[in-house]
């Protein structure tokens, strides 16, 4: 019974190593989900025209908030690509059914690089939207750490670049946090947002709707196909950790049974 019961401690010590060590990452690279909290309306940025705005002046209805940097030689650049791309793509329209806020957090970017960034994204943007329906930020280091500590966006700097993860905020016109959506991957390697997962988000924002991202349990258990845009089941996923669990379950109970059964019988 002592072995069973050590062989039962040592794997959930095992399950928490693993999970701490998971956690500490997210601590310092990724998203740690703050779902119901608000983030503050008061921070002061910079648009791509140079004026000063408040966050709260520019969340009136469901807002995507999309944390990058305009200088980004990375993920940045194709993820706003890609959302220019559902623009296009769903039959809710920006500027009237939701709003996109592009922040960068990079301090030492400026008007000039929020602008050129907004120009270029607007170029992809083939159906008609006005100009305040995505709007390029930049702000001061005080700004983007009230921002990012709000949602739980951490990242580190190195050097001129910064090391995050790719993920848009959906939050309420109340500034409510209510989805985080991270991005799939098509068969060449680039950033895919299905309409469908980005329209459900806005519309669970335009309720208030708080939706508990189930992303690594879904990604885990089945695997987008870009051909049928559809999702399959991972079959042989679920089936090798179906059998890692049998196995450790006939360890514990059946070879180590036997052992405490002999002692009973002597």
């Amino acid at each position: 019974m002592k072995k069973i019961i050590g062989t039962i401690v040592l794997i959930i010590l095992l399950i928490g190593f693993i999970d701490g060590f998971s956690a500490d990452f997210d601590q310092k690279i990724g998203i740690v989900e703050k779902l119901g909290n608000k983030i503050p309306l008061d921070i002061i940025f910079i648009d791509s025209e140079g004026k000063t705005v408040v966050l709260k002046d520019l969340i009136k209805k469901p807002t995507v908030i999309d944390l990058a940097y305009y200088k980004c030689t990375g993920i940045c650049t194709p993820l706003m690509t890609e959302v220019a791309n559902v623009i296009n793509k769903i039959d809710l329209t920006a500027g009237k059914d939701y709003d996109i806020v592009t922040i960068s957090i990079n301090d030492n970017e400026f008007t000039k690089d929020a602008a050129a960034k907004k120009a270029e994204m607007f170029n992809l943007v083939k159906t008609e939207i006005p100009e305040n329906a995505w709007t390029f930020l930049t702000g001061d280091s005080m700004a983007i750490s009230a921002i990012t500590n709000a949602v739980g966006f951490n990242y580190q700097r190195q050097e001129d670049a910064f090391v995050h993860t790719g993920v848009l905020i959906f939050v309420s016109s109340d500034g409510k946090i209510c989805r985080y959506l991270k991005p799939d991957y098509n068969n060449r390697g680039d950033f895919r947002i299905l309409p469908f997962d980005f329209k459900m988000a806005i519309l669970e924002a335009s309720k208030g709707e708080v939706i508990p991202v189930i992303d690594n349990v879904v990604r885990y258990c089945f695997s987008y196909q870009p051909k049928s845009d559809t999702y399959t089941f991972n079959l042989f996923k679920i089936f090798g950790t179906g059998t890692l669990v049998v196995v450790a379950v006939i360890f514990i109970f059946v070879i180590l049974k036997p052992k405490n059964f002999h002692k009973k019988i002597s």
